[in-house]
């Protein structure tokens, strides 16, 4: 694939895979509103842009192998931990912006636990142990096999939890 090409793959998969987010942001606060149609509308077509993200995706060539896979998920996470979250907490904290710091240490805090995660597979990769996974609908920490009573990150009760299977 001719580079520029590869480089419109790229900003269309973006453009996706927000256009997805956003529109299921849209169709949660419908439902807040009472609008179940029109919802219903934001997340069909949601799930067209999905559709449309995975097959850009699938053209970036960027699944590899399962270890490959994680190990690269691992550095993502950590560079993400590490180096651009705590670029960002220094411009909000400079900005006095309290809900920006918020946001920015819940999803750092989590992310470096998602790190931990990768880690932790990559050494159990052999083993390939069956684990339940739960994350918590506010702040995207995750937990093992059970639900904390109180997330360790954002404070909210274990019922913000939801199961990965």
């Amino acid at each position: 694939m001719k580079k520029s090409n590869y480089e419109n793959i790229q900003q269309a998969f973006a453009g996706e895979a927000k256009a997805y987010f956003r529109l299921r942001a849209f169709a949660k606060k419908a439902h807040e509103e009472g609008h179940p149609q029109i919802a219903s509308l934001f997340r069909a077509i949601a799930e067209a842009e999905k559709v449309h993200a995975e097959q850009h995706f699938a053209l970036l060539e960027k699944v590899k192998s399962t270890e490959e896979n994680l190990k690269y998920s691992f550095e993502k996470e950590s560079f993400v931990n590490e180096v651009a979250y705590p670029e960002f907490l220094r411009q909000a904290w400079a900005e006095e912006d309290h809900a920006a710091i918020r946001a920015f240490t819940l999803a750092r805090n989590a992310e470096e636990r998602h790190a931990k995660f990768y880690k932790s597979a990559l050494t159990h990769m052999i083993a390939d142990r069956e684990v339940t996974y739960f994350v918590c609908s506010n702040c995207g920490w995750v937990e093992e096999s059970v639900p904390p009573e109180t997330c360790p990150n954002c404070q909210k009760s274990g019922e913000f939890y939801f199961r990965v299977d």
